[in-house]
């Protein structure tokens, strides 16, 4: 029986999938959609994606553009349905990315970036859809399709995207530049030569400060610095992950939310623990205390610096 229980808990917390870490994740898929029916969720759709979608341009901070792929939001129900039907619409949405990615989905959807997506609406979903396809597709026109879903979130995504292109070969350059191109020019016409200008001066002046994207406001002064960092790493999923990592510490938009960007590469049990590790200061921070979540991200890029070290020497 012990041997048993110990061989079951050691299949739910294997980096890789299982067919226990899966039945495990369906349950927290289950549960959190169901939950999703009863609580009070659901704060930045309601507030910021769905009047996007429907218009108001100034209101998502993300690319106009963006309108496009979010047109799905205004087929919601009202106010109280719209949260718990995009709840299980994402959540289906991360189940087949973690599947593509084969990475183990129970300890993804046990991270608390997961948890912070489903009670705020987020849609960092399209983001790791657009990284996922950047990731796995063959075709260099998928990846430029992809590239189009992962800018839907820019500040999180610029640097990766850069690392992808930096590794791409240069007779396919033009050929992911396709799908990016065609949008940008459409969304010229659509929106205006200038709509780029007025979506940042707005974003700059407007976005509010959130109790999310504390751990950002504390390291993006000194995680500039480590821009330059990914072009210096070997290996194209090393260089991908060491992206992402650095975006996380270097700019004050990336939310501890879309962590999930970096855990979608390949989660392990130790990230999970340490994605509460903030929670240790709540007693008398509050919600204050979630400015310490970029703990994880930094022992994580450390893991990464040490390993490749250790590769090349």
């Amino acid at each position: 029986m012990f041997h048993r229980t110990k061989r079951l808990l050691a299949s739910l917390i294997d980096a890789k999938a299982t067919p226990p870490a899966w039945m495990a994740a369906m349950g927290a898929v289950l549960g959190l959609s169901l939950a999703s029916f009863f609580l009070p969720g659901g704060d930045d759709l309601y507030r910021y994606y769905i009047p996007f979608a429907q218009g108001c341009l100034d209101c998502g901070f993300v690319p106009y553009y963006a309108r496009w792929i979010l047109f799905p939001l205004m087929l919601l129900p009202a106010y109280p349905l719209a949260w718990p039907l995009w709840v299980i619409f994402s959540l289906l949405g991360f189940v087949l990315v973690v599947y593509k990615m084969k990475i183990n989905p129970f300890l993804f959807f046990l991270s608390f970036p997961l948890l912070g997506q489903v009670w705020l609406g987020q849609i960092d979903v399209i983001v790791c859809a657009g990284i996922a396809i950047l990731v796995l597709s063959k075709n260099p026109y998928w990846r430029g399709g992809g590239i189009v879903l992962a800018l839907t979130k820019p500040q999180l995504s610029f640097l990766a995207i850069a690392v992808a292109v930096f590794d791409e070969d240069r007779q396919n350059i033009w050929k992911i530049s396709v799908a990016p191109l065609f949008v940008l020019a459409a969304s010229c016409l659509f929106f205006g030569l200038d709509w780029p200008v007025r979506w940042l001066g707005n974003a700059m002046q407007s976005l509010p400060v959130h109790a999310w994207r504390l751990a950002g406001l504390d390291t993006w002064r000194w995680g500039l610095f480590l821009l330059p960092l990914p072009f210096f790493v070997r290996g194209r999923e090393t260089r991908l992950l060491t992206a992402i990592l650095v975006s996380v510490l270097s700019t004050p938009f990336f939310g501890v939310y879309s962590y999930l960007l970096f855990l979608m590469l390949g989660v392990q049990w130790w990230q999970v623990v340490l994605s509460y590790a903030w929670l240790a200061a709540y007693p008398w921070q509050n919600e204050n205390a979630m400015r310490l979540a970029w703990i994880l991200p930094v022992v994580l890029l450390l893991q990464v610096l040490w390993q490749a070290w250790r590769k090349r020497n």
